[in-house]
């Protein structure tokens, strides 16, 4: 059995089972050195236990076999041909890293060149992942020389133009987030696909990726993190690796056994030559000494940024909309450095939950088992704890007290227990609940593959705190129902926060209550509003915590205050003012409609999906330029996005605007000045047109001015091409072929067909399709039985103009 199966378990939830059932014992580190030392760091690698190596191999021939490498290969481009990543195949040539870090956030732009080293055409798709906090803000692939940047469409439209411009031998690129063959699932998963397709024979293909991502500090140090070295396989080469980072308001250092960087001024680079990709580039950074409040804003109601803005490399002033509202960011740094541990704190009583489903192998498996021991070995002996193997149901829990015997002991029952298929988490986590009993806390490891809803895992924990470390993606629910949750994507400051809250003195705080606005204003009515919570919330000590929001009214004084223990009294308030006009924190807008789409995914996971909800976060999508789980970027030339290809005297324009566009007006090369309507229910604008009689066939620009409801004009300059001439049709020679024979056709058109049929008589039209190997179209027409003698076949097509071209081919139909 290959591939992923959805089934359903004997008690009838959703489960989950990617290959068959397996005899053999999971592959977990023996007991021997898990001692001493760092879990993480000390605990070996995947020694065989109890069965020999024959059934070991068995067993790992079987996953190999029906692994879906997809998820494994985050950082790589997988060749669709083979399935798996081969550097014979398609390798990674340069790759240049930029990296701008500021007020807690990080604008990352990634540019890489792949080689195709066969004499095939390529298509691949290339996956990677990001922490939750992740913005995908641009998106472009190159067609030799020329930049194609990527458009945001709804997802399943983008989908729909993908495929039928990779069937017209057109080299777009679709960026998305989550798997590109399952439907929209709302997720705050920051799992994203790139289909690059076609890659030509000997040949190159560069990609261009840019996002942004939180980077909270922590007991006074901040962490970021680009991962390089794929969670699965063998970790790729590239042939050039160039790293910049640029840090405005902390003080960077290199990370031990990360990318070595080196200092350079204000930041960190590296340079090398056949690189192998495993060390991830990890920045630490000390905070400088600032007053523990910050306040920054943007707001930019004409459009357009002044002469000599510095712009980053990733940044273009057409992409900043216009905007009536401003946007801040509060942030807070309390003094100090979080409370060590009391050492006198009351024992805990904590069930640990293990994912032992099919779907949980590999280094998602080690990774979990690493963990699991970390989080035993912060045990005492006071403790009491309940270690609990789950598939398709719980194994029976047994709470013991966590001395060392206990420890290993339970340690060796789940080395021997057979992987399963099924996943029943609301089982699991009754049974969790029931061990750990009130007061108690959960733990729960898992690919977070089939969880259920936010509700079915509310209602299962009961009210105790469940702590999550998800090595796969994490579903929007997990992070809904966790107290706590740690992904793949994590640093090392979130990992030992997470197991230092783990078993820490717990606060029963319901989430709603951090996502209350935590100041108060005065001195001038701002008129705030969709204020959310950024970075590391609640806040603590050392720590960096964020709100960001809008501002309807500029105010030349503002006082915020903060009623907290963790401020001393006479630095709880911040006298700032929310401007007319500034522009220097550019990245606020597309942070907060990030946030803002971050809570209507919530409400979508907890409530259902609602029209409007999905209708603002597509909106919010387009007009700030980042990727959504139902939206995705389509890089591919513009003028097929749309139609711009027009006949003499076609009378239709039509151009898709943002939803805050008022009216928009096309201006002619030929004299004409032409307003245009939006389409009702629609962001479509349309306007019918002559174009005079005489004009020569060619490419024009026509000038589009759109203004939007608070006034700010904009101007876009788009091409459009005059196309008369009817496209050439040239069919092959047809073969004799006997009655009832299905025939195949082939046929050369030009390059701008966009429908091509061929017709045998009085039956229905045949579509073709375009051949890269052939490099022509190609179809098959069934001859009827009846048919005998000469036959003629029609062929017609369609160019982008809707021009229609005919030619005929002779059948010789034999009896």
């Amino acid at each position: 059995m290959s591939g992923r199966v959805r089934t359903k378990s004997e008690s009838g939830v959703r489960a989950k089972a990617r290959v068959c059932y397996s005899p053999s014992p999971l592959p977990y580190p023996s007991a021997e050195g898990e001692g001493s030392g760092s879990a993480t760091a000390g605990v070996p690698r995947l020694p065989l236990i109890g069965d020999s190596w024959l059934v070991f191999l068995l067993w790992l021939s079987a996953l190999a076999a029906t692994t879906r490498l997809a998820h494994a290969q985050a950082g790589q481009l997988i060749p669709t041909s083979s399935g798996v990543a081969d550097a014979k195949v398609l390798s990674l040539r340069e790759m240049h890293v930029d990296v701008g870090i500021a007020r807690g956030y990080a604008r990352v732009n990634v540019r890489q060149v792949f080689e195709n080293h066969t004499d095939r055409v390529q298509e691949g798709t290339y996956r990677f992942a990001l922490p939750p906090s992740a913005a995908v803000g641009d998106f472009a692939v190159w067609d030799g020389l020329v930049r194609i940047p990527g458009v945001i469409l709804e997802k399943q439209r983008a989908r729909a133009i993908y495929r039928d411009l990779t069937a017209r031998r057109i080299d777009p690129g679709l960026l998305q987030q989550g798997d590109e063959e399952e439907g929209v699932e709302p997720s705050g998963a920051a799992l994203f696909s790139v289909s690059v397709a076609p890659i030509p024979a000997w040949s190159t293909k560069r990609l261009e990726l840019q996002f942004q991502q939180d980077v909270p500090f922590i007991a006074r140090l901040g962490e970021f993190k680009l991962a390089l070295s794929p969670r699965e396989g063998e970790p790729p080469v590239a042939h050039r690796l160039e790293v910049r980072v640029r840090v405005d308001d902390a003080q960077p250092s290199a990370s031990d056994g990360a990318l070595p960087l080196v200092a350079n001024g204000a930041g960190m680079t590296f340079s090398g030559r056949s690189v192998r990709l495993d060390r991830d580039l990890v920045v630490r950074l000390r905070p400088a000494e600032a007053a523990p409040l910050r306040l920054s804003a943007f707001r930019n109601p004409e459009g357009s940024l002044p002469d000599g803005v510095a712009l980053a490399p990733w940044e273009r002033p057409s992409e900043i909309p216009p905007e009536k509202d401003g946007f801040f960011l509060l942030e807070a740094l309390p003094p100090g450095a979080p409370s060590s541990r009391p050492s006198g704190r009351p024992p805990v009583s904590l069930a640990l939950l293990f994912d032992t489903s099919l779907s949980h192998r590999w280094s998602g498996l080690e990774s979990s088992y690493a963990s699991l021991v970390r989080a035993l070995q912060a045990l005492r002996t006071d403790d009491r704890f309940a270690l609990i193997p789950f598939d398709r149901e719980p194994a029976a829990s047994r709470v013991a007290a966590a001395t060392p015997e206990a420890v290993d002991a339970s340690l060796q029952s789940l080395r021997e227990r057979p992987l399963a298929p099924g996943t029943d988490f609301v089982a699991a986590l009754r049974e969790a609940r029931r061990a750990a009993g009130d007061g108690g806390r959960i733990l729960l490891l898992t690919d977070g593959y089939a969880a259920p809803s936010s509700k079915a895992l509310e209602a299962a924990r009961d009210g105790l705190p469940l702590f999550t470390i998800v090595t796969g993606e994490a579903g929007e629910s997990l992070r809904a129902a966790s107290t706590r949750l740690l992904q793949p994507t994590a640093t090392s400051l979130d990992a030992d926060l997470f197991f230092d809250r783990l078993t820490a003195p717990f606060e029963d705080k319901r989430k709603d209550d951090t996502d209350a606005q935590p100041f108060t204003t005065s001195d001038g009515d701002a008129r705030l509003h969709d204020v959310y919570p950024v970075l590391l919330q609640p806040p603590a000590a050392g720590s960096l915590s964020g709100w960001v929001g809008r501002y309807g009214v500029p105010q030349p004084h503002v006082r915020f205050a903060m009623a907290t223990s963790l401020l001393p009294e006479s630095q709880r308030s911040l006298d700032a003012g929310l401007p007319e006009r500034a522009t220097e924190a550019r990245d606020l807008p597309r942070r907060w409609a990030r946030a803002r789409v971050d809570h209507l995914l919530a409400l979508i996971e907890r409530e259902g999906e609602r029209r409007d909800w999905i209708e603002e976060i597509i909106a919010l999508s387009k007009r700030y330029k980042f990727v959504t789980p139902y939206t995705a970027f389509l890089a591919a030339p513009r003028a097929l996005l749309r139609p711009r290809r027009i006949q003499p005297g076609d009378p239709v324009l039509r151009v898709e605007c943002d939803a805050g566009i008022v009216s928009a007006t096309a201006l002619f090369p030929f004299g004409l000045r032409l307003p245009l309507v939006r389409r009702p229910g629609t962001s479509t604008w349309e306007g019918r047109f002559l174009v005079p009689e005489g004009f020569r066939d060619g490419r024009y620009e026509a000038r589009i001015l759109l203004r939007d409801r608070s006034g700010a004009q904009l101007t876009e300059r788009k091409s459009f091409i005059v196309d008369g001439r009817p496209p050439v049709v040239k069919p092959e020679r047809l073969l004799p072929a006997m009655a009832g024979d299905v025939v195949k056709v082939v046929v050369s058109t030009d390059a701008d067909v966009v429908r091509l049929h061929a017709r045998l008589g009085a039956q229905a039209p045949v579509p073709l399709r375009w051949d890269p190997k052939a490099m022509r179209s190609v179809g098959f027409v069934r001859v009827p039985v009846n048919l005998r003698g000469r036959q003629e076949i029609v062929f017609e097509a369609v160019d982008g103009a809707r021009n229609r071209g005919f030619a005929a081919g002779v059948l010789e139909v034999h009896p």
